[in-house]
């Protein structure tokens, strides 16, 4: 995949987030991470991002906060929540924001790769 789909990576837990964006990046992408929320949202202020993989818990802002505020800001950024602790309410609440998918941890990473695969191939359309 090109390096024109900008991934965010926003996840508190160094063993996710860590190996994530490595694998993203060996895929082509152009990726940044945030290990926390308040960084997230730091970071979708200040840069363009095509797809944004979002922890649903972590320290300070958690991920529906995050979702919040992208909407907030008006981006443009297809979301994928990613938790350990899903719920049938949770899920609901981040549709709601905007998400487009929701992926229960522990998930494959090549599962990741074909949503941010499919989403880079909606947008370049």
């Amino acid at each position: 995949m090109s390096d024109r789909i900008r991934v965010l990576i926003a996840d508190d837990e160094p063993l996710m987030r860590v190996p994530l964006t490595d694998s993203l990046r060996r895929a082509g992408y152009a990726v940044k991470a945030a290990a926390t929320g308040d960084e997230a949202i730091a970071l979708i202020a200040a840069e363009p991002f095509d797809v944004a993989v979002i922890d649903l818990r972590m320290p300070g802002a958690d991920g529906l906060a995050v979702l919040r505020e992208m909407r907030r800001l008006g981006r443009d950024i297809d979301a994928v929540v990613i938790t350990a602790y899903g719920s049938v309410e949770t899920a609901v609440e981040a549709m709601k924001l905007g998400a487009f998918d929701y992926l229960t941890k522990p998930f494959e990473t090549a599962e990741l790769l074909r949503l941010i695969d499919r989403y880079g191939r909606v947008r370049s359309a």
